[in-house]
């Protein structure tokens, strides 16, 4: 057994929870379930494993990030594995992992995402690399949503394989999809309102396009086929479902005259038309020999 101690934040009853433990029950010392209200069946089921322990949390969390480095102080091991209860490890990967675990600090891991049914492997969601396997002192967490942990000391990067990434069963379904969204972006616009920092409609606008663009065209997300169209126009909404909150969070005491609110939809529309005109100019201007290949690559 390894120096390791997992943690795994969890509530309700995940689909693939179970499948979560299976796959770390015999590469961990111990295991940490992080209870924000779990179900009463998974809770009994949860029991069986010997080195699972359960540390219940009454405080409301709305993202992961505010207790990762509480939770982090919790552990025994000189090894710490961070998992969301739909992420699984292939036995490639934890092979892989003890290989290197007397080499380095901490491990950036690949994470092969599951969306609506389908691995999505371009629209920036692969390899979406992840420190999850990290010496305890290695890595600090930062309590603000989706941000990336502080590192120190001497990184290994797993090998962008499938076989050596995690396979996260990530929204499987469009009401999953919405209903963390709106989760992430309260919070995430809350937090501009606690520091007092602005957001503009202008700002928004930008980064929504530029959300769209990156992963459906720069990310090729035309390969992921209609998924990846779909992810792609989720995500940009996603950046003004933050402004649009914020705005909630600010009663509204937002005052914009009504030249600028009528350019607003020029801005988002007219750049989104543009970068597709020349996106699909340069595709359209493939050499022949790329085309071919292209086509029968279909």
């Amino acid at each position: 057994m390894n120096p390791i101690s997992a943690i795994i934040v969890v509530k309700d009853n995940p689909a693939h929870i179970l499948e979560t433990i299976e796959s770390i029950k015999d590469f961990v010392k111990e295991i940490i379930v992080a209870n924000l209200g779990i179900d009463s069946i998974l809770k009994k089921k949860l029991s069986s494993y010997p080195s699972l322990r359960c540390i219940d949390i009454s405080k409301p969390v709305p993202y992961v990030e505010l207790i990762r480095e509480e939770l982090k102080q919790q552990t025994k091991e000189k090894w710490v594995l961070f998992l969301d209860p739909d992420e699984v490890l292939t036995k490639e990967l934890k092979d892989e992992l003890v290989k290197n675990l007397v080499s380095c600090d901490y491990f950036s891991i690949p994470r092969k995402n599951i969306i609506f049914g389908k691995w999505i492997q371009h629209s920036r969601w692969w390899p979406d690399y992840q420190v999850r396997l990290f010496k305890k002192d290695a890595v600090v967490w930062p309590t603000e949503i989706h941000k990336q942990p502080q590192v120190s000391g001497k990184e290994y990067k797993i090998e962008p394989k499938e076989e050596l990434s995690i396979t996260h069963f990530n929204y499987e379904s469009i009401d999953e999809y919405i209903s963390k969204a709106m989760r992430y972006a309260k919070s995430e616009a809350y937090g501009y309102v606690q520091k007092k920092q602005s957001m503009t409609l202008s700002n928004s606008i930008t980064t929504a396009t530029s959300e769209f663009i990156s992963r459906f065209f720069a990310g090729e997300g035309y390969k992921d086929g209609v998924h990846g169209f779909t992810l792609a126009i989720f995500q940009m909404f996603y950046s003004l479902l933050v402004y649009f909150y914020y705005l909630e969070h600010s009663k509204f005491n937002v005052v914009m005259n009504e030249k600028h609110l009528l350019q607003t939809p020029s801005n988002l529309f007219g750049t989104l038309y543009k970068e597709s005109l020349f996106w699909k100019n340069k595709k359209d201007s493939l050499p022949i020999k790329e085309k071919i290949i292209e086509k029968f690559m279909r």
